[in-house]
Formats: C-alpha cells, structure tokens, sequence
C-alpha cells in the first residue's frame, strides 16, 4: 500500500508542477506577448492623439500670424489712405488759396488800373491786365509762401502717417 500511495503522491507532485509550468509557459507565452501589444498600441495611439494636437496648434498658430499680419495689411492701408487723402485735403487746400491769391492780385491790379490818371495806353504798359485764373503767376513772396506752407502740410500728413504706423 505504500506503494500506491507513493505513487500516488509522485502523480501528484509531477501534476502539480506541470500545472506550474503550465502557468508560466502561458504567462510568457500568452499574456506578456498580449501585454505588449497593447501596450504598444496604447504608445501608438497616445502619439497619434500627441500628433493630432501638435498639428493643431500649428494650425492654431497659423491662423493666428496669418489673422495677425492681415489686421497689420489692413492697418498699414488705411494708414496709406489717411495719408492719401491728407495730401489731397493739403493740395485742394494750396489750390484754393492760390485760387484766392490770384483773384485778390487781379482786382487789386484793376483797382489801380482803374484809379490810373495817366494815359490809357501808359496805364495799361504800367497796369498790364493780369490773370485772375486759378493757374496764374503770383508775386514771389506770396507764391513762396504758399509753397512753404503746403510742404509744411505735407510734411504734417507724413508725421500722422508714420504715428499711425507705429
């Protein structure tokens, strides 16, 4: 009977350790080699995810520079037409006085022409009829004068451009 037992418990013990082995065959046969891969597919996924958000953030980025230098190109032309337009405003204005000037030197000239007691003929070669049009020649002080005085406008409009600009 001690045989049997024996036997019986050797079974025993050689069924045990097959199950042991069992175990740890399937341990690293099957569940790491799973582990792994999934472990690897969740590394995969969570570099997808990282890439994902990093390409939007440059995207974000983009836009951003992009909507930035678009505000910078409309500021920069409507700083160009405020300029523009000063410019015009300061030359209608130096016409317009000009204008003016021509009209006053005309009358004041006919003024004298017609308070002349001389002889017409000595009138007119002292009094010469002048132009009284927008384009005429003015006396070099007053002409000067307004030539000082647009520049200095212009100058003006090209000191608010560049305050706008900056």
């Amino acid at each position: 009977m001690a045989g049997a037992v024996d036997n019986f418990l050797k079974v025993c013990v050689a069924l045990s350790l097959l199950g042991a082995a069992g175990s740890v065959g399937y341990y690293y046969a099957v569940y790491l080699p799973a582990r792994d891969v999934q472990m690897d597919n969740e590394r995969r996924l969570d570099k997808a995810r990282s890439e994902i958000a990093r390409k939007a953030a440059e995207e974000r980025a983009q836009q951003d520079r992009d909507a930035a230098d678009q505000r910078q190109a409309q500021e920069r032309a409507a700083t160009q037409i405020r300029y523009e337009a000063c410019i015009i405003r300061t030359e209608s204005s130096y016409s317009a006085t000009w204008a003016t000037n021509c009209k006053s030197v005309a009358e004041r000239a006919r003024k004298q022409r017609a308070a002349c007691t001389l002889a017409p003929a000595s009138c007119d070669s002292i009094y010469p009829t002048p132009d009284s049009g927008p384009n005429c020649s003015l006396p070099s002080g007053i002409a000067s004068s307004l030539e000082v005085t647009l520049q200095q406008g212009k100058d003006r409009c090209l000191q608010e451009s560049k305050a706008g600009l900056q």
